[in-house]
């Protein structure tokens, strides 16, 4: 008999494959969430300085302060930051160790 046509077999590697993928997207999650952070960071360093702690609020959500400080940053080399990429970031790792976590184990 071949194992290849066998039911068990092709359900189990295609199970295998739903917690694969979801380490991919967890890894791509966090992937993306230090992108942010770095992308933050450099952001506002460059228009504060050392008190970039004082941008602190703009990595999450984006107040009427962001705002202007996003316009004034259309100016220098850095593109303005927009907390999108960490909430899209958080969504995928979410997704991915959802998918992690109720697959099917070996």
């Amino acid at each position: 008999m071949n194992q290849n046509n066998d039911p068990t077999d092709r359900s189990r590697r295609r199970l295998l494959t739903v917690r694969n993928f979801g380490k991919l997207l967890m890894a791509t999650g966090a992937a993306g969430f230090i992108a942010a952070v770095i992308w933050w960071y450099i952001f506002f360093e460059q228009m504060l300085g050392v008190d970039v702690k004082a941008a602190s609020e703009c990595f999450y959500r984006t107040t009427v302060q962001c705002e202007v400080g996003n316009f004034v940053g259309l100016f220098l080399d850095a593109p303005p930051y927009e907390p999108g990429l960490l909430w899209t970031s958080a969504l995928v790792f979410l997704i991915g160790l959802l998918s992690y976590a109720l697959g099917p184990e070996t």
